[in-house]
C-alpha cells in the first residue's frame, strides 16, 4: 500500500508535469488553428506517432485485464487477450492505406462517408463512434479507478475525477499535439513499467522458479489446464467476443485514425505494424502480474489479482509503479477524449449545426468538448464501477466495431455500396445486437440467450449482408477520384507563415491545396 498521502502527492505531481507539458507544447507547436488541434497539421513525426499509438494500445486495462484473462484460464489467457488486441492494429493497415489514397485531405476519418455518401451515412457513422469512444475512455478510466485507488485506499471516485479534470484541461489547451506529446513521455514510462517493475515483482516473491511451483500447489487439479497454452475452455467466453469486437475495433477508433492521418502517408503501415508488435510485449509481460497473483492467493478473485499482486511490491517499488501507470493510464484517456473532441467540432457542430462556422468557432467548440466530455466518461465510470465486471465491460466495448467494419470495407472498394445499403446495414446492425446484449444480460426476456461471441458475429454478418444485398438491389456507380485532393498536408507539408503546418483562415482552409509543401 502507497497510503493516501502518497498517492494524492503522485496524482498531484502528475497532473502538474502534464498540465505544464501541454502548456509548452501549445506555445512550441502554435495550436492555434483547427488542424494543428486534431491532427497536428498533417506533419507528426514517425517516432512520435508510432510511440503514441502503441502506447494508447498499450492501454491501463491491460494491467486488470490480462491478469484476470490468466486467473480465468491462466497461461492460454495470454494469447486470447494479446491475439486481437495485435490483431486490430493489423486490420487496420488496408484501410488506413485506401483511406490515405482517397481522401488525403482528411481530418477526421469520419468525414469521408459525407463525401462518400451523405449527411444520413455521416450521421449513422458518428453515433456509433461517438459511443465507442465514450466506452473507451469508461475501460481505461476504471482502471485507473481500481488500481490507484486499491493500492493508494483512495476513493476510487476521487482518483478518476481528478484524472479526467487534469486529462480535460490538458486536451483542452493542445489537442492531438498534447495527447501525442504526453503519449511519448508516457510511452516510455510504459517501457520502465513493462521491463522493471514487473520482473521486480516476480522477483520480490522468490523468481520464477517459487511462482511456478507455488502455483501448482495453489492449483492442485486444475495445475495442468492451467499451465497449457492449449487450454481453450474459455474460447467462447474470452477470446472470440474479443476477437470480433475490440480485434477489429482500431477500424473504428477515432483515436487511431487521429494518428493515422496524422502521420506522413509513407509511412502508415510502418507505425501500425511497429505499434500491434509493440502491444505484444507489453501484455506479454502484464500477464506476470497474474501469474504471481496466482503463486500467492488462493482465495482472490480473478478481478482482484492485480491490485492483490502489486501490493506485494515494497513501498517505494509501488509508489514508482503508481507515478508510471499514471502515465500508461492517461495516454489512453487523453487519446479518447481528443477524438471525442475533434468529432464534436467537425462532424456534429462545423458539419451539421453550422458550415459556416470559422475555424476559430470550430477550435473553440473543440476545446468546450474536452471538458464536457471529460465529465461525460467520468458520470458513466462511476455508474459502471458498481455495475459491471472489468472483463464484462471490455468484452462489451468492442460491440461498435460490428456494425461498421464490413460496411466501411465494401465503401472503400466496392464503388456499388449505395448510401441506403449503408445506413440500413450500419443501423440494423446495432439495433439487433443492442437487442440481443440487453436479453442476453437479462434486461429483456429472449429464449434462447446467445453467448457473447455469437451476438458480434451477427452484428458483422447483418450489418456486412444488409449493405451488400441493398448495394447490389440499387447499386451506386462512384467514382472514387472525385472525393480527393491533395494538400501538402497530407504528406507532411510546411506552413507558409514560417511555422511548421499549414494555417486555416476557414473552416475549409485546411482542405485545400498550398504551396511551398512536399508535393507528391
Amino acid at each position: 500500500m502507497v497510503g493516501q498521502l502518497g498517492g494524492y502527492g503522485l496524482l498531484a505531481g502528475w497532473g502538474i508535469g502534464m498540465l505544464a507539458l501541454s502548456y509548452f507544447v501549445f506555445k512550441r507547436q502554435g495550436v492555434t488553428d483547427t488542424s494543428e488541434f486534431i491532427t497536428a497539421g498533417g506533419r507528426a513525426q514517425l517516432g512520435l506517432t508510432t510511440a503514441s499509438f502503441a502506447v494508447t494500445w498499450m492501454w491501463a486495462g491491460d494491467i486488470l485485464g490480462v491478469p484476470q484473462y490468466v486467473g480465468i484460464t491462466g497461461v492460454a489467457g495470454v494469447w486470447m487477450y494479446a491475439g486481437p488486441a495485435v490483431l486490430s492494429s493489423f486490420v487496420v493497415i488496408p484501410f488506413a492505406l485506401r483511406m490515405r489514397e482517397l481522401f488525403p485531405q482528411g481530418l477526421t476519418y469520419s468525414e469521408y462517408f459525407i463525401e462518400r455518401f451523405g449527411d444520413y451515412a455521416h450521421l449513422a457513422v458518428i453515433t456509433v463512434i461517438l459511443y465507442t469512444m465514450v466506452l473507451g475512455g469508461v475501460i481505461q478510466l476504471f482502471v485507473g479507478g481500481t488500481v490507484i485507488g486499491g493500492l493508494a485506499g483512495i476513493d476510487p471516485n476521487i482518483v478518476m475525477a481528478i484524472l479526467m479534470g487534469v486529462i480535460g484541461v490538458y486536451i483542452l489547451v493542445g489537442g492531438l499535439w498534447s495527447s501525442m506529446t504526453t503519449d511519448f513521455v508516457q510511452f516510455v514510462s510504459a517501457i520502465i513499467l513493462t521491463l522493471v517493475f514487473v520482473p521486480l515483482l516476480m522477483f520480490e516473491v522468490g523468481g520464477p522458479g517459487v511462482v511456478y511451483d507455488n502455483m501448482v500447489a495453489n492449483l492442485g487439479d486444475q495445475s495442468s489446464s492451467f499451465l497449457s497454452m492449449a487450454n481453450t475452455n474459455f474460447i467462447e467466453a474470452l477470446f472470440l467476443p474479443y476477437a470480433l469486437g475490440l480485434g477489429v475495433w482500431g477500424v473504428v477508433s477515432l483515436a487511431t485514425w487521429q494518428r493515422v492521418f496524422a502521420v506522413r502517408r509513407d509511412k502508415t503501415s510502418r507505425f501500425l505494424t511497429i505499434g500491434g508488435i509493440g502491444v505484444f510485449t507489453t501484455i506479454a509481460m502484464y500477464s506476470v502480474i497474474g501469474f504471481v497473483g496466482l503463486s500467492q492467493f488462493t482465495d482472490v478473485a480473478p478481478g482482484d489479482l492485480s491490485v492483490e499482486a502489486l501490493g506485494l511490491l515494497p513501498n517505494w517499488a509501488a509508489f514508482v509503479f503508481l507515478g508510471v501507470a499514471l502515465m500508461v493510464l492517461g495516454s489512453s484517456v487523453d487519446s479518447y477524449l481528443t477524438a471525442i473532441a475533434s468529432l464534436t467540432s467537425r462532424d456534429i457542430y462545423y458539419r451539421h449545426v453550422n458550415q459556416d462556422a470559422s475555424d476559430d468557432q470550430q477550435l473553440r467548440v473543440a476545446r468546450g468538448a474536452s471538458l464536457f466530455f471529460a465529465a461525460v466518461i467520468f458520470g458513466a465510470t462511476v455508474f459502471a464501477l458498481g455495475t459491471v465486471s472489468f472483463v464484462q465491460l471490455l468484452l462489451i466495448g468492442g460491440i461498435g466495431a460490428t456494425a461498421l467494419v464490413g460496411p466501411f470495407a465494401l465503401s472503400l472498394f466496392w464503388p456499388k455500396t449505395s448510401e441506403q445499403g449503408f445506413v440500413s446495414g450500419v443501423v440494423v446492425s446495432q439495433l439487433v445486437t443492442a437487442y440481443l446484449l440487453m436479453a442476453n444480460y437479462g434486461v429483456v426476456f429472449s429464449t434462447p440467450s446467445l453467448k457473447l461471441w455469437e451476438i458480434m458475429a451477427i452484428g458483422h454478418l447483418v450489418s456486412t449482408t444488409v449493405t451488400a444485398v441493398l448495394s447490389g438491389v440499387s447499386p451506386d456507380e462512384f467514382e472514387f477520384d472525385t472525393i480527393a485532393q491533395e494538400p501538402a498536408a497530407a504528406d507532411g507539408g510546411v506552413r507558409t507563415d514560417g511555422g511548421d503546418a499549414a494555417t486555416s483562415d476557414g473552416p475549409d482552409a485546411a482542405e485545400q491545396p498550398e504551396t511551398g509543401g512536399d508535393e507528391r
